[in-house]
């Protein structure tokens, strides 16, 4: 049995591990408890854009791009273009910012390194452990290890960073709002191990739904499909999926003979929890709030929650907290402000079915309002400029 943490840590995704470096920096006591390996850990595909605050915060920090530190940013991703059947569009939104960039770093990058740096400095990382029981009074976390034996911990506090399904969430969970939606669209996920087909970010707004392509690295490419509510991975072959994602993006044939590393499904929904802290007990990252994939804001915001919250830690060790106490008032607007600009976006890049929709003619609306909105991209400055910002993760300047 490890010695008592001050905190203990459920989840070694961004929000985890960046508050467990920056802890560990601070020498707060902490314990991070992951069920995964550590293998698994690091090779698990999710995010891969990170915004322009969201580095600029990690190297304030000490994170990113300074002698020892865990995270270097010099893959920049400029522009974006919106495709549909009638419209083709490159946006410069880095140019729209300042020269203000996104950066391409995937998330299972970032998650390895931090943890690879973080055991280099004997930092107190459990892997193939997990959570098996919250007390909430406590509190109380009980830790299954991989032999099946158990311990108890009493922490003073227990951060929930562990995903939708935490235990630390569901011991709070009387005492919290869950503001939960289903949204009605799935999508197929593509993991491809081939180069970008292009330098940038391309969506296709196209009648039969959605489709991206997005950048993970110089031999990483991502894509997304729309597809009906009821289609599994296995219900088109590799050489369909691929037709159907070069017509949608507008590059017919483009990625004939392309092998498709991995395709799964990707149900989207959102959730908020308010407040995300209830005595002892503390959220951050998905666990305390689901957003969509469109626009990229989830692992900005588990990294944004990871730093508030460990300067609330620290603050509360030296006898002063108020910081703590006010984390969730602190970060709930910028996660309202994040959950809007993604819905709204959704709604750009989505088609849905006609059956979902109540016909060809409502199906028939929904693509001319999408394909209005990028007009709007493409013609209105103001409205351009307003994206880019958002887009980005700029705060934008009084006008």
């Amino acid at each position: 049995m490890p010695d008592e943490p001050r905190v203990v840590i459920v989840g070694a995704g961004p929000a985890g591990l960046v508050l467990a470096w920056l802890l560990h920096r601070a020498r707060v006591p902490f314990l991070l408890v992951e069920q995964l390996t550590q293998a698994e850990v690091g090779t698990q595909p999710k995010a891969g854009i990170v915004e322009y605050r969201t580095v600029q915060l990690l190297r304030r920090e000490g994170l990113a791009d300074a002698p020892g530190a865990p995270l270097t940013f010099d893959a920049e991703n400029r522009r974006v273009e919106f495709r549909t059947p009638e419209t083709s569009h490159v946006l410069e939104y880095a140019e729209l910012t300042g020269d203000r960039p996104h950066y391409v770093f995937p998330q299972h990058r970032i998650v390895a390194e931090l943890a690879d740096a973080l055991l280099a400095e004997g930092a107190p990382l459990r892997f193939s452990h997990r959570v098996v029981a919250v007390d909430g009074a406590g509190p109380g976390v009980v830790v299954e290890g991989p032999d099946g034996g158990r311990y108890e911990l009493t922490p003073d506090v227990v951060v929930g960073a562990d995903g939708a399904a935490s235990p630390v969430a569901r011991a709070m969970a009387e005492h919290v709002a869950t503001l939960d939606r289903r949204v009605p669209a799935r999508w197929l996920v593509v993991a491809t191990e081939t180069p970008p087909l292009v330098d940038r970010t391309v969506y296709g707004v196209h009648p039969r739904g959605y489709a991206a392509h997005l950048r993970r690295g110089p031999r990483e490419t991502r894509f997304y499909l729309e597809v009906p509510a009821d289609e599994g991975p296995d219900d088109r072959s590799h050489d369909a999926l691929r037709t159907e994602l070069a017509d949608r993006l507008g590059m017919p044939g483009a990625l004939d003979g392309v092998p498709l590393r991995s395709v799964d499904t990707l149900d989207l929904r959102t959730r908020v929890i308010t407040p995300m802290q209830h005595g002892p007990l503390l959220l951050a990252g998905d666990a305390a709030h689901l957003i969509t994939p469109a626009g990229g804001k989830g692992m900005n915001l588990a990294i944004a929650d990871a730093v508030e919250l460990a300067h609330g830690l620290i603050s509360d060790r030296d006898g002063d907290g108020g910081r703590l106490a006010a984390y969730s008032d602190r970060r709930l607007p910028a996660i309202w402000h994040a959950q809007a600009f993604s819905d709204w976006f959704l709604r750009v890049l989505t088609a849905r079915t006609a059956d979902a929709l109540g016909g060809d003619s409502a199906a028939a609306f929904v693509h001319g309002t999408r394909e209005a909105w990028v007009r709007a991209l493409r013609d209105d400055a103001g409205m351009a400029r307003w994206f880019a910002h958002a887009y980005a993760g700029v705060d934008a300047p009084d006008p």
